[in-house]
């Protein structure tokens, strides 16, 4: 079965759910689920902190942002 015809019977059995208890359940898990793909990998987190520290080093090191748009 593919995804779409999944979604579609999930859906027609969302519908028919009477407790809850059960959607309550259903809503913590889609919550779970979108948490996780908020987060951040840690290749990108390591990328941020080296950023970050580089810009705390040399706070004057940084571009203007009117010099570089009309740059490009």
């Amino acid at each position: 079965m593919d995804l779409k015809t999944r979604k579609y019977n999930f859906i027609q059995e969302l519908i028919s759910i009477e407790r809850t208890s059960v959607l309550d359940a259903l809503e913590r898990v889609l919550k779970n689920e979108k948490e996780k793909e908020d987060q951040i990998s840690p290749e990108q987190k390591q990328e941020l902190d080296v950023r970050l520290k580089s810009y705390k080093d040399n706070p004057h090191d940084v571009l203007d942002w009117e010099n570089v748009k009309n740059e490009w």
